[in-house]
């Protein structure tokens, strides 16, 4: 089932342990990245921060910390624990009140096309732990027709 139409309403976590510029951990694992990274501690902020309004009318509201989206279908939370800005994804672990998948990992891969627009894509939802959803494959970023599962990326737009 494509997972774009769920709401998502984001935790804070804890501030960022071993970070760099491209690859940064959120989560609260005494500095160890699950990722790779070049230890210094020069972290840039995620890079599609901000509100957004999708094509299937739900608001996303995403920080360093949560990724909130919100629709009439209700509301689902994932709090980020990485995000990567040069391999463009999160890694999110759903909140254990999420209507679907409570508490498993998921991954957000998202990219920009020709015109410069956000596009994003839940490519992952039901991952067991961190490493899983890590581990998972991307979405097609060549093929935003289909490439996310399937299905046609989610066009997000700047409120």
């Amino acid at each position: 089932m494509r997972s774009m139409n769920l709401s998502l309403l984001l935790l804070a976590l804890a501030a960022c342990n071993g970070t760099t510029a491209d690859d940064t951990d959120t989560g609260s694992d005494s500095g160890t990245d699950t990722a790779s990274d070049t230890g210094t501690d020069t972290a840039a902020p995620l890079a599609i921060i901000g509100t957004w309004t999708d094509d299937y009318a739900s608001t996303h509201t995403i920080t360093e910390a949560d990724w909130t989206m919100a629709s009439e279908l209700g509301t689902s939370i994932f709090a980020i624990s990485q995000y990567d800005n040069t391999a463009m994804f999160v890694i999110a672990q759903n909140d254990s009140a999420n209507a679907y998948n409570a508490d498993l990992w998921s991954r957000m891969d998202w990219t920009h096309d020709a015109d410069g627009v956000l596009n994003f894509c839940q490519s992952t939802y039901d991952a067991a732990d961190e490493a899983t959803a890590l581990a998972a494959t991307p979405a097609d970023a060549t093929d935003l027709s289909a490439g996310c599962g399937g299905f046609a990326w989610t066009v997000m737009t700047a409120q």
